[in-house]
């Protein structure tokens, strides 16, 4: 951090920028208020109904993109602050109104908010903090993001007793983090933090340098092969998701519920997993991302063959652990090479890749299952990430050969 900054302030930055990470991933926090609403708009399709999730899903995808264009133009603490600002207001909307329409445009309206300041949540990571401190934040940041969503859904579940319309104001708890950002963020333009941020990677370029090794500053092909390795690992993870409960009924395992606290459980395990990232990542470096994979691959193509439920349960733990290092080092490695005003718009296009996987899920694991069979596509699932360990570790031996780190 700059010198000028107190720790206390620098605990606020932190706090700020890993809570809007939690913003991130709040668009299903209210999927609990799909009955009522099916119930209060009898004349809307049940899919229709639906959408007030997955249409966020769309516009997040789309502007993360135009969030790039925003940062030329206002800068990235601004941009963040315009995209929360949307963001708090159109997200309690569905809470007022009882227009339908007006209630699906407001959650389109969401998407461009949460869009908007999305790549920012990881940028910015980049832009304050160094090193350590910063690989320790981009597994943090998954892991508050996690116990995040799971609180805002708790509550949006208590308030759902009061009935569909008040689960909404769960969405006032975006305001603290529009506060922080606003009063404690420092604007990184003004503030010389790029500035800092230059010298810092110019530092880590010298003593690659002194290693033996070259950093390519913004390598265009590096960014590209994130994105679809990102692209790939969510299509991995969500087929496994998406598919858990059509297996568990297929393979007389146990009901839909108890998939569903399964996973519960990979979830709670990325919480841990999130917090590990900071110091394997220390031991491991680059090595760290071909390990995620392969353990997560190996765990879930043992899904299929588990004898108990309780099996299932231990090896799904062990996923979530694994594949919560496997996020977070890709974008810190886009940190890593992609300079000050390059890093937002590597960042998006990252995200990008991370939406569309998980876009495209449900029809790969179509794809993957041979059609119907949720066992088969679980276990191609994990063979994809078999596949992607296997690669990823060749690119780094590669590099490695060519001194390129």
């Amino acid at each position: 951090m700059a010198k000028a900054i107190s720790k206390f302030h620098s605990w606020l930055i932190i706090v700020a920028l890993l809570s809007l990470n939690i913003v991130e991933q709040a668009a299903s926090v209210i999927n609990a208020t799909i009955p009522g609403m099916a119930k209060a708009f009898p004349n809307e399709k049940l899919v229709n109904i639906e959408l007030i999730t997955t249409i966020v899903s769309i516009f997040v995808t789309v502007f993360v993109l135009v969030s790039g264009i925003f940062v030329k133009w206002i800068g990235q603490k601004k941009t963040a602050i315009l995209g929360l600002l949307i963001a708090s207001i159109s997200s309690v909307i569905p809470a007022i109104a009882n227009n339908f329409t007006i209630i699906l445009i407001s959650r389109a309206v969401l998407g461009v908010g949460i869009g908007l300041a999305n790549p920012l949540a990881i940028s910015l990571i980049g832009v304050f903090f160094y090193g350590d401190q910063r690989a320790k934040l981009m597994g943090w940041r998954s892991a508050i993001a996690g116990i995040g969503t799971a609180a805002m859904t708790f509550l949006a579940g208590q308030l759902l007793v009061f009935g569909w319309h008040t689960a909404y104001w769960v969405y006032l708890l975006f305001i603290p983090t529009l506060i922080l950002f606003i009063f404690a963020v420092p604007d990184p333009e003004k503030s010389g933090a790029l500035k800092r941020q230059e010298i810092e990677q110019a530092k880590e370029m010298t003593e690659a340098a002194k290693q033996g090794n070259e950093v390519k500053k913004n390598p265009i092909g590096l960014i590209i092969l994130l994105t679809l390795l990102t692209f790939f690992t969510l299509i991995s993870m969500m087929v496994f998701a998406v598919k858990l409960p059509t297996y568990f009924v297929q393979a007389h395992i146990g009901t839909p519920t108890d998939a569903s606290n399964v996973w519960s459980a990979v979830n709670l395990a990325t919480v841990v997993g999130g917090f590990l990232f900071g110091p394997i990542y220390k031991r491991l470096d680059k090595y760290v991302l071909p390990l995620g994979l392969f353990l997560a691959g190996l765990c879930v193509i043992i899904i299929p063959f588990a004898s108990s439920l309780g099996m299932i349960y231990v090896v799904s733990m062990i996923d979530g652990i694994a594949g919560s290092l496997i996020i977070p080092y890709i974008f810190n490695r886009i940190s890593e090479v992609s300079s000050a005003k390059k890093a937002p718009l590597f960042t998006s296009i990252a995200l990008v890749g991370s939406n569309l996987g998980s876009f495209m899920a449900p029809y790969a694991g179509e794809l993957l299952g041979m059609g119907t069979n949720a066992g088969l596509a679980i276990m191609n699932s994990g063979i994809i990430n078999i596949i992607l360990a296997v690669v990823s570790l060749a690119v780094i031996f590669i590099l490695k050969k060519k001194r390129y780190v």
